[in-house]
């Protein structure tokens, strides 16, 4: 068998080929949708340190967006990738990702992604220091992930620290210090509760697929699925006490909405790199077939009666 097959399912599939606009989209951000969901809890702890405090930079809210978010938090992801390149080859999302089709020699991942995260931390180090040592972290944290990947809650709860860091460095960048314990507690129970919704969601999604080779540790979550309802309730509870902690109640409603979101998206696009649109597509086909349904019984005459029934 060639290097670019794999034996599924009693098949010999050939593994996808990407094209060169992939690989320039994969150079510049190895998960595009990190950019966008990701960046929520940095620009959370951004809005919460505005609401606190009267201190504001929009330069340094910039540059600490750049180096952590485009720069180090995107390089990271190439670490995961460079570790699960076997078990991604049998995902049938995953599998078609630049990494695993071979387009990009695997051992180039590690030394891209740490020239990326130097890159970062000289920008830091000259423009806004104070936020190196979280930014320094989210390598770490990913370090981390890949060793507890493959244990049940730990990879979760391991995961999540990812979000904490981030909401740390937005909050610094614009009140120049450190959110209060409880603010990041309640980040970490919220982002815990996302992870176990969308792990959940993964494995009912392979379950489904009968493909679960590399990833029976999902398995877990799908075979013990209060984890996730237990996961939720302990960030709920928690909003409870916010209030007493003189949390805004602006910050409140917003986590909550997130969280509710969060856990709705896995629910309707499973996992995965990008939007799935089959999800989608029943929303789109309603109102589509309505219409049609609607023009057969209607009909537009090029007259001047405007519109008239068919049947009269």
């Amino acid at each position: 068998m060639k290097k670019d097959q794999i034996f599924l399912n009693g098949q010999i599939l050939s593994l996808p080929k990407s094209k060169p606009g992939e690989l320039a989209l994969y150079i510049l951000l190895p998960r595009p949708g990190a950019i966008l969901g990701g960046s929520i809890y940095f620009w959370g702890g951004v809005v919460y340190a505005a609401a606190t405090s009267g201190y504001s930079s929009v330069a340094d809210i910039i540059v600490a967006w750049f180096c952590v978010e485009f720069l180090i938090n995107q390089a990271k992801y190439w670490l995961n990738d460079f570790r699960d390149v076997a078990s991604d080859k049998f995902h049938p999302r995953k599998r078609t990702r630049v990494s695993v089709s071979g387009y990009l020699p695997i051992k180039w991942l590690p030394i891209l992604c740490a020239l990326r995260v130097t890159i970062g931390i000289g920008i830091l180090s000259c423009l806004l220091p104070r936020a190196i040592p979280f930014a320094l972290f989210l390598p770490v944290v990913q370090l981390g992930y890949d060793s507890a990947k493959k244990i049940p809650l730990l990879n979760a709860g391991v995961a999540t620290w990812g979000s904490v860091l981030r909401f740390i460095v937005g909050y610094s960048a614009v009140a120049g210090g450190v959110p209060s314990f409880f603010s990041c507690l309640l980040v970490y129970c919220q982002r815990l509760a996302i992870y176990t919704a969308a792990y959940s969601a993964e494995a009912r999604y392979l379950l489904r697929l009968g493909i679960t080779t590399g990833k029976e540790y999902t398995l877990f979550y799908a075979r013990h699925p209060y984890i996730e309802k237990v996961a939720m309730a302990i960030f709920l509870g928690l909003l409870a006490f916010a209030f007493k902690q003189f949390v805004p109640g602006g910050a409140i409603v917003t986590g909550l909405v997130l969280t509710l979101c969060g856990s709705l998206y896995y629910r309707i696009n499973g996992p995965g790199d990008s939007i799935y649109w089959e999800g989608w597509r029943i929303m789109y086909r309603v109102p589509v077939l309505a219409v049609k349904n609607l023009r057969q019984r209607l009909k537009l005459p090029l007259g001047r009666k405007g519109l008239c029934l068919k049947n009269g």
